[in-house]
C-alpha cells in the first residue's frame, strides 16, 4: 500500500504553491464522434434535478426534515431565505448536496428546531413538498445520487449519435469537475491557489476559503485526468501502480501487477476504475507510471502534500482518491421541437459528486463546456 505522509504534526514549512497552468481543454473520451451541439439552461425549467435521498426520515426526532422545491436560486440562497423567515440559524440547517441555481431542483433539508414556520419562506420559486422528522441532522453527502432531466435546445442528431450515447453509458465519461466548481468567471481555482500560500499555520479555515481550496484541488485533478486521457486514449485501462476505486463505495486499493488481469476484467464490467488524487496532506499517491504523473503535477505546481496541512488537523485538507470516469444510469433521450427549434430531452441518474455538465460536455461538444479554468502565471 502506498505510504501516507508522516503522522501529525508535519514539517514547519513547505514550498509555497507556484502557478500551475492547466491544459487549454481536456480531451474528449469520444473524439471520433461529433456531439449534438445546442445549448442548455436557456430557461431554468430546461434543467431539472431531483435528489435521491440516502435514507427516508423516520418520522420521529428533534430535527425537522423538509423536501424543498426551488427554481432559479442556489441552495445557499434558499437556506438563507429559510433561515431569515423561520429564525432557525444557518448552522442548524442541514443539507446533503448543493444544487444548481439555473435549474428546477428538489432536495431534503433538516432544521434543528421543534417547529418552524416554513410557510413564511414559501414563494413562487420556493416551496416545501413533504415534511417529516428524524433523529439526526442531514449531513453533506447523505444522498444516493441525483436524477436529471435536461432539455438541450438547438440539438442536431448527427450520424453515430447512438454510438456516442452507448459509449458514455457502457464505457463511462470523464469524471471532471464541472464549471460550477470554478465559478462564473472560472476564477475559484486561481483564488484557491493564491489562498493556499497564505494559510500555512492557520488554525481555522472558513467555508468560503475551503470552497476555493476545493476548486484548486479540482483543477489539479482535472489536469491529471487530461494527461491520462492524452497519453492512454482511455480512462478504463488500469496500469501497474494504479490505485483503483470501487464505484459502489469509493474505496481505493493498489492495482498490483499480479492481479492486473483480474482487476481489468472488473474495470471492464464497470465495477471499478482508475483514480487520480484530490491532493491533500494524507492522500495516498499511486506508484508506477500513474504515480509519476501525480508527482510531476505536484512538482509543476511547486507543491508537496504537506502544503495542504495547516495549523490544525481539522483545518487541513486530507485529500481523497476520485475515479477518473463515471457512468450514467438510465441514460435515455427523446427528440422534440420546442419553440420552433429542435430540442433533445435527456434523462439520466448520476452518483453523488458527479457533474451532469461533464456528461453533457461529452454528448454536446460545445465550446462553452470545454474551457479550463484560468490559473494565472503571476500573482
Amino acid at each position: 500500500m502506498p505510504s501516507l505522509p508522516p503522522p501529525w504534526p508535519g514539517p514547519d514549512s513547505a514550498p509555497a504553491a507556484a502557478p500551475f497552468r492547466l491544459p487549454e481543454a481536456v480531451p474528449y473520451a469520444t473524439p471520433q464522434w461529433p456531439g449534438c451541439g445546442g445549448r442548455f439552461k436557456s430557461l431554468a425549467d430546461d434543467f431539472a434535478v431531483d435528489e435521491i435521498a440516502l435514507y427516508a426520515p423516520s418520522g420521529e426526532g428533534e430535527h425537522l426534515y423538509a423536501r424543498l422545491w426551488k427554481r432559479g436560486m442556489t441552495t445557499q440562497q434558499a437556506l438563507q431565505r429559510i433561515s431569515e423567515a423561520t429564525g432557525v440559524p444557518l448552522r442548524a440547517i442541514g443539507w446533503a448536496g448543493r444544487k444548481d441555481a439555473q435549474a428546477v431542483t428538489t432536495q431534503w433539508i433538516s432544521l434543528h428546531a421543534p417547529e418552524a414556520p416554513l410557510h413564511q419562506a414559501e414563494s413562487a420559486d420556493l416551496r416545501f413538498l413533504e415534511l417529516s422528522r428524524h433523529g439526526n441532522k442531514l449531513r453533506r453527502g447523505h444522498l444516493l445520487g441525483n436524477r436529471f432531466r435536461v432539455r438541450v435546445r438547438g440539438a442536431t442528431l448527427l450520424p453515430h449519435w447512438e454510438e456516442l450515447v452507448e459509449f458514455c453509458a457502457r464505457q463511462g465519461f470523464p469524471n471532471l469537475f464541472g464549471p460550477q466548481r470554478f465559478g462564473a468567471a472560472g476564477r475559484n481555482a486561481e483564488n484557491g491557489r493564491r489562498l493556499l500560500t497564505r494559510l500555512r499555520g492557520a488554525r481555522r479555515v472558513n467555508d468560503a476559503q475551503r470552497f476555493l481550496l476545493h476548486a484548486y484541488q479540482a483543477a489539479l485533478f482535472n489536469s491529471l485526468l487530461a494527461r491520462r486521457l492524452t497519453e492512454l486514449g482511455s480512462l478504463g485501462r488500469l496500469l501497474p501502480g494504479d490505485l483503483a476505486v470501487l464505484h459502489r463505495n469509493g474505496a481505493a486499493f493498489p492495482a498490483a501487477p499480479e492481479a492486473l488481469t483480474d482487476l481489468q476484467a472488473r474495470a471492464d464490467a464497470r465495477e471499478l476504475s482508475p483514480s487520480a488524487p484530490l491532493f491533500g496532506w494524507r492522500v495516498p499517491l499511486a506508484e508506477g507510471h500513474p504515480g509519476r504523473w501525480e508527482r510531476e503535477a505536484l512538482a509543476a505546481a511547486n507543491l508537496t502534500l504537506d502544503a495542504f496541512r495547516f495549523g490544525t488537523k481539522d483545518a487541513s485538507l486530507p485529500g481523497e482518491r476520485r475515479a477518473v470516469r463515471a457512468f450514467p444510469a438510465g441514460l435515455s433521450w427523446t427528440p422534440s421541437f420546442d419553440g420552433g427549434e429542435p430540442a433533445l430531452e435527456l434523462h439520466f441518474t448520476l452518483a453523488p459528486g458527479v457533474y451532469a455538465t461533464s456528461l453533457l460536455r461529452e454528448l454536446m461538444k460545445t465550446p462553452e463546456l470545454d474551457q479550463a479554468p484560468p490559473l494565472d502565471t503571476e500573482d
